[in-house]
């Protein structure tokens, strides 16, 4: 999730003043060993508003955050913002805000695949540019890259699948002598 999108969530949330009372329950139970009606509070308020779940912790975005660090490696915070970037014209290119909530986590594992599979293809391509390179250790990184692009293709193949179930399909009319073949959804009046 975009930075631009979790902002407007919260936006949303602070509307309803959900977000006042996550910080009334967080305050207390932010202490060691709370009281577990307390416990019990901060709960109800993240199931009345799930919302408020990802606003404290979105673990999506913590793994996606520590997958740029890893691909990022020792480079300048510049590498890490240029991968960002590129992560959020992924999600924007397979149709992330306008999904349904499915399809949204589909998207997620997408793109967390891609990192992973290119911090493989990077380690795999740095051991291949050494000058002596153990056989063993190549066998290695050549299963491991395998595995990887195996990964994402499922994911990718997964999120085709759903998002081509989402959509209506064609659908064929006869009128008359006519065949007229229709895609998208048909509206009889």
């Amino acid at each position: 999730m975009s930075l631009s999108d979790t902002v407007h969530e919260v936006r949303l949330v602070e509307r309803d003043g959900a977000l006042g009372r996550l910080r009334d329950a967080v305050k207390k139970v932010d202490r060691e060993n709370p009281a577990p009606q307390d416990l019990a509070d901060l709960r109800n308020v993240l199931r009345a508003d799930p919302l408020l779940a990802r606003v404290l912790f979105d673990v999506v975005e913590v793994n996606t955050d520590r997958a740029i660090k890893q691909l990022a490696g020792s480079s300048s915070s510049l590498v890490s913002t240029a991968i960002g970037v590129t992560v959020d014209a992924m999600r924007d290119g397979l149709g992330y805000r306008g999904a349904p909530e499915i399809e949204r986590g589909l998207i997620e594992v997408v793109i967390l695949c891609w990192l992973r599979m290119q911090r493989v293809e990077q380690s795999y391509t740095g051991l291949m540019n050494q000058t002596e390179v153990v056989i063993a250790q190549a066998d290695w990184w050549e299963r491991r890259m395998t595995a990887a692009q195996g990964r994402y293709l499922r994911a990718v193949e997964g999120l085709a699948r759903v998002q081509r179930l989402a959509r209506p399909s064609a659908m064929q009319i006869n009128v008359g002598e006519k065949q007229v073949n229709v895609a998208g959804r048909v509206v009889v009046e």
